[in-house]
Order: C-alpha cells, then sequence, then structure tokens
C-alpha cells in the first residue's frame, strides 16, 4: 500500500502534458515491445518505418524532447515487462518522428573478456538523447536508423 500512495503522490505532482507523454510512452513500448517479440525483425523494420514515416519535421524545445525521455524512461521501468536498450530508443524515436536531426543508432563493443555488447540510442545532431552509456564502454556504430 505505501508503494501505492508513493506512486499516486508523485502522479498527482506531474502536470497534465507529462500525464500524455507517460501514456503515449507507455502504448509505444507495449506495442513495440510486442512487435519485436512476435514479428520477425525484417517485418518489424517496415511497419515501424511505415508507422513512423512523416514529412512535416519541425524544431521542438529542449524541454519537449526531455519530456518525452522522462516519459519513456519512466513507463518503461514501471511496465510489467523487460524493456532494454533497442524499445526504449525505439520509441523515443517515434515519440519524436517529427523532430529533425534525430538518428537511432545500433553500435557493438567488445569488453576486455571477450564479451560482446550491443546497444541502442538516439542521438540528435551528434548528442546522445537517452541511451547514454559509461565513459568506459566505447561502442562502435554498426547501424544508423534515420
Amino acid at each position: 500500500m505505501k508503494n501505492f500512495k508513493t506512486y499516486w503522490s508523485r502522479w498527482q505532482e506531474i502536470s497534465f502534458k507529462e500525464k500524455v507523454a507517460f501514456f503515449k510512452a507507455s502504448l509505444s513500448l507495449t506495442v513495440i515491445k510486442f512487435g519485436l517479440v512476435v514479428l520477425p525483425f525484417s517485418t518489424f523494420r517496415k511497419l515501424y518505418h511505415w508507422f513512423s514515416k512523416t514529412n512535416r519535421k519541425k524544431e521542438v524545445s529542449r524541454e519537449h524532447i526531455d519530456t518525452i525521455v522522462w516519459a519513456v524512461k519512466s513507463a518503461a521501468d514501471h511496465l510489467p515487462f523487460e524493456l532494454l536498450c533497442l524499445p526504449r530508443a525505439l520509441a523515443t524515436k517515434y515519440l519524436l518522428r517529427h523532430v529533425p536531426a534525430l538518428t537511432l543508432e545500433i553500435g557493438v563493443d567488445i569488453t576486455a573478456a571477450k564479451v560482446f555488447e550491443a546497444h541502442a540510442w538516439v542521438e540528435k545532431n551528434g548528442s546522445v538523447i537517452i541511451g547514454d552509456w559509461p565513459e568506459t564502454v566505447s561502442y562502435q556504430r554498426l547501424w544508423v536508423w534515420e
């Protein structure tokens, strides 16, 4: 019951705009996770591209980008299934699809212990907006999804 009160208290503190962003992020993450689990990746990629396609590009405030990133991270942390970097990056890219110069990047790193690690993140004009990593890791870009 204490957790519920804590969540309810926090929910009442956030703005209407943040609540809407949270619901959009929750829905986007759920659909993306379902698509990644159920569909072959090539089919998912085509559908994602079709849904994300837009002819309208517009600059948005840094505050709007930060709100969407917060909503994706918060929703991903509270949904009852695991959402790693790829669904988070895909949801962020989808929710900010009208923003120019936004790219989804996928990279790999091979650690000193010869362990292969992959990671996905979103950049705007070369700056990571979601999916940042520690400086001790140096991911090499394999794929840029514009």
